[in-house]
């Protein structure tokens, strides 16, 4: 089986989501620090205070820079008749086997940031969970959907002769 790497459109989504993220936190972190400041405070007071709100902000950039690239050099995606693999994680290391004839239900999803660059989510259902297969090109996530369902039916049918 082919594993699939994903679209270079994916990384700067996950680099613009990692920055909306940090930017809202450094943000409450910012006013925090100001309304600490803005009262009587001692130098020494004031450095700690200086250094405490310094090195969350220093952990977001690191964060922001980092991570993206790192989680998507681990994913990879790929399909067959019989089976879906995912592998991803970067600290800790995942590999996702979801075999066609337990999938129930495909979704393609959306949000607004991910229409302007041409990126979907596929999320396949089975009994017992729902496992994302993370950000693709929406030309990729229609044709993973259609392949597995074509799967699906070629599936159910090889199951219904052995029955026989």
């Amino acid at each position: 089986m082919k594993m699939n790497m994903l679209d270079k459109k994916v990384l700067k989504y996950w680099y613009l989501r990692a920055a909306f993220f940090a930017l809202s936190i450094i943000i409450v972190e910012a006013t925090v620090t100001a309304v600490l400041l803005l009262g009587e405070v001692s130098a020494d007071l004031m450095a700690v205070i200086l250094v405490c709100s310094a090195v969350p902000a220093l952990l977001l950039l690191c964060f922001i820079l980092v991570f993206p690239s790192l989680r998507y050099k681990a994913y990879s995606w790929g399909y067959d008749e019989k089976r879906v693999i995912v592998r991803y994680g970067v600290v800790f290391r995942r590999r996702v086997l979801i075999p066609v004839c337990q999938i129930q239900d495909l979704h393609r999803t959306q949000g607004p940031i991910m229409m302007m660059m041409g990126l979907s989510g596929v999320t396949v259902s089975t009994a017992g969970s729902n496992f994302n297969i993370s950000t693709l090109t929406t030309e990729e996530a229609d044709r993973l959907i259609d392949a597995l369902e074509e799967n699906l039916e070629v599936r159910v049918e090889e199951l219904k002769n052995e029955e026989i």
